[in-house]
């Protein structure tokens, strides 16, 4: 049996061993209602159930927000991972082995290998945060349980985020021993560390905190000291293993998760320093707050807010929320697509001293404070310069120029009023310089936008202004015979209305030149060509695709930015087509048309899964 039919029929398995009324049911409620199921959908807000699963064709639709599609799909847009990656968690689920597809018996023992290993250290990891949780009955645990009184944390509380207590360096590998676990599966998962060549609890004499990830598994610890140590983090995490990596991980995230399934979709996040902030804030009813463990935000971590959440609230304490690696922290955040806004706490205050000191009603006072990202940038540069000063007013400008040329066009336009308004510069001034040296709805915007992409689940892509953008390089770079800008086959299809037109001239002159200006030839043939597309005219777009590769493109990058293009308008060709045979998909009664429209969806959505244009 080649490969592909190997992966053919597991694929065919898997599917028929997760029936999809089951699996959606895992994360939204159902209500059966005639021939389908009915829930609100978990890819928008809204209040009228709109969310349709039908258990007949095995098939889930958004009559919202046009987002459809088979299990694995769904899989893959809940939980924001690539086809494999459903394929995985689906075969978790239906207790099925993922083969190797390459035909040899080597990696399928190795998969199988690899996988006994890493569910023998959850079932570890899981033993250890039990033990730690029993702990709390021992008289040692005295100092923890006054740490918990201190804190004003209740045993109900402590059990809903399992908050145990490591009594000493040698006690928990005693225990984990009589589990029959060995040392070096200790030191695997990150419980214990060496030290002289003698094993010792990594997170010895500590208050525990268990870290668990959406599928509810404990994959690693962090440790609160009770004593002031010049020597000792107050806070330490488990070293990263082959269960837990520090940068793709929220604390209390699985919470979270509960809050969304039990409540449906979620209107914003929270998202905190550390455990203490975050398991009072949960005390205080804002349940949808996770923690950073104190580190800068990554790409991972803003992917795992968007599957739960559109706006996100960063509240990080007074003296921290200021500085210029937080905020490029927020950037990201909102490259993932995430409406971002910054609470200012007061000055030397965490959240949790927050809820102590002024209760829930305070912190929701804070909360709808809070500026949005841009707004907050600009308040920030405005507190950093002294703008009573043209010293103070110039460096504000010119810090406040960048940050406008990082947003889109409707953005910039907003915020000039605020910039000049600060600056005391004429409107017309900051217009200019912020148009001057736009480089740059370059390379960031569109490799970020192709990543907020991935993250998109609500059917159709809008033509905005950054898919639009990425056609235009696409046509300029081979205008402009890059090295890198060619395709074997005709991809035409991919490309919006007059773009194709474009795409074809080009395909034209590149055959039939020999040694022309054929960046001549297709200016000459537009030129004269008024005719509009939109608000602009042929000539007009023509001299855009001529001069875009020259203005928006950096040379050392631009191989790069080329491949970030090319996925981004597969993906918006595919999402225009999903939506095009779904409203077909809703208008057919025929059953037999009905499969061949879901075969054709199916299609189109592989396409774009495995979007490698040669």
């Amino acid at each position: 049996m080649s490969s592909n039919d190997k992966l053919t029929k597991f694929i065919e398995e898997l599917k028929a061993k997760n029936d999809i009324v089951s699996v959606v049911s895992r994360y939204v409620p159902l209500e059966r209602k005639g021939r389908s199921f009915w829930g609100r959908c978990p890819f928008h807000s809204e209040k009228t159930p709109s969310f349709s699963v039908n258990d007949y064709d095995q098939f889930y639709h958004c009559f919202g927000c046009g987002v459809g599609g088979d299990v694995i799909k769904f899989i893959q847009n809940i939980e924001s991972v690539d086809f494999m990656g459903a394929v995985h968690i689906l075969a978790d689920l239906a207790h099925m082995e993922v083969p190797s597809f390459s035909g040899a018996a080597s990696d399928e023992e190795d998969i199988k290998k690899r996988k006994q290993e890493k569910e023998r250290l959850l079932d570890l990891m899981r033993d250890t945060a039990r033990h730690y949780v029993a702990n709390l009955k021992s008289p040692m645990a005295k100092v923890g349980i006054m740490y918990f009184e201190k804190r004003n944390i209740s045993p109900e509380v402590a059990r809903m985020f399992g908050i145990g207590f490591s009594l000493n360096f040698n006690e928990i590998i005693d225990f984990l021993k009589s589990k029959n676990y060995t040392l070096e599966e200790m030191e695997k998962a990150g419980v214990i560390k060496y030290k002289d060549g003698r094993p010792y609890d990594a997170l010895g004499g500590r208050v525990i905190f268990p870290i668990i990830d959406t599928s509810n598994n404990v994959i690693a610890f962090c440790g609160r000291t009770l004593e002031p140590h010049p020597t000792h983090a107050k806070y330490i995490n488990t070293a990263d293993t082959v269960l837990f990596s520090k940068s793709k991980n929220l604390f209390a995230i699985n919470l979270v998760k509960k809050n969304r399934f039990e409540q449906g979709k979620i209107d914003y996040m929270i998202v905190v320093e550390g455990q203490m902030d975050a398991v009072s804030l949960h005390k205080a009813g804002f349940t949808t707050a996770v923690a950073s463990m104190g580190t800068a935000l990554t790409q991972e971590q803003a992917k795992l807010i968007k599957r739960f959440a559109e706006k996100v609230y960063i509240c990080y304490d007074g003296d921290t929320a200021g500085k210029k690696a937080t905020l490029r922290g927020l950037d990201i955040l909102k490259s993932t697509g995430l409406d971002v806004y910054v609470m200012s706490m007061p000055e030397g205050l965490d959240p949790d001293d927050v809820i102590n000191k002024y209760g829930e009603a305070g912190y929701k006072k804070l909360l709808q404070k809070a500026l949005p990202l841009v707004d907050f940038k600009l308040e920030f540069l405005k507190n950093t310069f002294d703008t009573t000063t043209n010293e103070g007013r110039a460096k504000f400008l010119n810090e406040a120029i960048l940050v406008l040329q990082a947003l889109d066009e409707v953005e910039r336009e907003v915020y000039i009023d605020k910039v000049s308004e600060i600056s005391g510069v004429l409107k017309d001034f900051v217009r200019r310089q912020v148009g001057s040296n736009v480089q740059q709805e370059v390379q960031e915007p569109i490799v970020s936008h192709a990543a907020s992409i991935e993250q998109n689940t609500r059917g159709a892509l809008p033509q905005d202004v950054k898919s639009v953008q990425a056609e235009k390089f696409i046509l300029s770079a081979m205008l402009h015979r890059k090295p890198y800008a060619f395709f074997k086959t005709d991809v035409r299809e991919y490309f919006t209305e007059l773009r194709q037109e474009f795409y074809v001239t080009i395909q034209e002159l590149l055959s039939g030149e020999n040694g022309g200006d054929i960046v001549k030839a297709f200016y000459e043939k537009y030129s004269q060509d008024e005719s509009e597309d939109g608000e602009n005219s042929k000539s007009e777009q023509a001299s855009e695709i001529i001069n875009y590769i020259y203005k928006n493109a950096s040379d050392e990058n631009d191989l790069k930015y080329y491949k970030d293009c090319v996925s981004l308008v597969v993906k918006a060709y595919c999402d225009r087509e999903v939506e095009r045979l779904t409203k077909q998909l809703e208008d057919e009664v025929d059953k037999a048309k009905r499969l061949d429209i879901m075969k054709k969806i199916k299609e189109i959505l592989d396409k774009n899964q495995n979007k490698k244009v040669d």
